[in-house]
């Protein structure tokens, strides 16, 4: 097996330990439904005004999919985790939703056939981010956007220092490689800061290029923290990370960073 094809079956297989109960974590109030709520805030600007056609790479359950088939939206979804799409065909995504059985590196889909692209913490298991980003540019049309949500560099080495483990924080911010477990399952990532994020975005041809930080309290509060205000005050917190968010200075230090950018037009090539 390829390297490429070992780290793709690695995160499918921890997807799959997920599935069951992968949608109730965001249903529940805490820190992840509001992060939810935030991405999907973010997200809704870039949405096409009429309807049109969505990528959701690494679509999971369907959750995001969902959202946007209501909208009246087509979604392309590309998946791989066996156990997370027998979650999204249980949950009937409809007849404007098309599943494509692959990794987002193997994908096939007809060049600037999509006005959106949006890859929800999906594009960080990937061996070669900087070669599907391009692939990405290329699926949506001239004018269209890419949206991608990662795991943040910076967040996660702080977590680490304040949880008395400073070696691994040197080693994950050296090798800038994080590892995701769910029970016996566990998967290799990228970690990613805003400046590595934006020039990925400016090697794949994309323009106006945006960075901001989701969940920014957990770096000072942790998730125990951020849960307990979320859970306390819901719409006060979310408007203090909605004030956070809002200042590109702030995206290192969100615990994920949501960042877009635009395929620019023809008349710009």
């Amino acid at each position: 097996m390829s390297a490429r094809a070992s780290r793709w079956a690695d995160s499918a297989a921890l997807y799959d330990t997920m599935a069951p109960r992968y949608d109730s974590v965001f249903e529940e109030p805490g820190y992840r439904r509001a992060y939810d709520r935030l991405a999907g805030e973010y997200i809704g600007r870039l949405l096409p005004s009429d309807p049109g056609v969505i990528v959701d790479a690494g679509c999971g359950t369907g959750r995001w999919a969902r959202r946007w088939l209501a909208l009246g939206h087509r979604v392309v979804g590309i998946e791989q985790s066996p156990e997370m799409i027998a979650e999204l065909w249980r949950k009937g995504p409809g007849t404007d939703f098309h599943l494509i059985r692959h990794s987002m590196e193997d994908a096939e889909l007809e060049p600037g056939s999509a006005d959106l692209v949006v890859a929800m913490g999906s594009l960080q298991y990937v061996a070669d981010p900087a070669a599907v980003l391009r692939r990405f540019r290329d699926w949506v049309r001239p004018g269209g956007h890419v949206c991608i949500y990662t795991d943040s560099l910076m967040a996660l080495v702080l977590e680490l220092i304040r949880m008395g483990r400073p070696e691994e924080a040197q080693r994950r911010l050296e090798t800038r490689r994080g590892v995701f477990r769910q029970d016996a399952a566990e998967a290799q990532l990228h970690l990613f800061d805003r400046a590595a994020l934006e020039a990925l975005f400016a090697s794949a041809g994309l323009v106006e290029v945006s960075c901001h930080g989701l969940l920014v309290t957990a770096s000072a509060w942790d998730k125990a923290g951020c849960t307990e205000m979320a859970m306390a005050d819901e719409d006060a917190f979310l408007q203090i990370e909605r004030r956070l968010m809002a200042d590109p200075t702030m995206a290192d230090a969100g615990k994920h960073i949501i960042a877009s950018g635009r395929r620019p037009p023809l008349a710009d090539m």
